[in-house]
C-alpha cells in the first residue's frame, strides 16, 4: 500500500500542470483535487472537532462523531493518492498509445534518450509529457 501511495505522490509530482490535458484524461482534475484537499482537509477535521466541542449539547458525547468526521475528512486525500498511483501503474489505452509513440518518436529525433517500454504505463507517459514541457515549453500544449 505505501508504494502505492508513493507511486501516485510520484505521478502527481510529474504530470504536468497544462490545462489542456484535461480534454484527454480525468487525471489533470483529480490531481488539482488531491493537492487542494490535502491543504483544506487538515483545516477541516480540526474545525468539525471544535465545532463538536464547543457547539454539540454537553450531554451528548462528541468524540464519535468529530473523530469520524475529522478521520474522513484527512482521508480523502490519501484516497486521491491512492487512486493515483493506481492509475500510474496501469498500462496506456490504445487511444493514448498512439500519442505516446508519436511523442516518443518525436523526443528521439531531436537527440532525447528514451527507453523503450514494452508496454507503457500513465507514469512513463507523463513523463515523456514532462520531458516534452521541459523540451518546447507551452508550444507543445498549444499545438494540442
Amino acid at each position: 500500500m505505501y508504494n502505492t501511495f508513493q507511486a501516485g505522490q510520484d505521478y502527481l509530482n510529474t504530470f504536468p500542470n497544462q490545462k489542456k490535458l484535461n480534454l484527454f484524461m480525468p487525471d489533470y482534475r483529480l490531481i488539482r483535487l488531491v493537492k487542494f484537499a490535502s491543504k483544506v482537509m487538515p483545516a477541516f477535521a480540526c474545525f468539525a472537532i471544535i465545532w463538536q466541542y464547543f457547539f454539540a449539547d454537553p450531554e451528548q458525547s462528541i468524540t464519535a462523531n468529530a473523530t469520524l468526521t475529522a478521520l474522513f475528512a484527512l482521508s480523502i486525500p490519501f484516497q486521491g493518492l491512492y487512486w493515483l498511483g493506481r492509475r500510474a501503474k496501469s498500462p496506456l489505452p490504445l487511444s493514448l498509445l498512439e500519442w505516446y509513440e508519436t511523442l516518443r518518436q518525436k523526443l528521439i529525433s531531436e537527440q532525447h534518450k528514451i527507453a523503450d517500454q514494452a508496454l507503457p504505463s500513465y507514469q512513463d507517459f507523463a513523463n515523456l509529457l514532462q520531458l516534452a514541457e521541459k523540451t518546447w515549453g507551452q508550444s507543445y500544449f498549444d499545438e494540442l
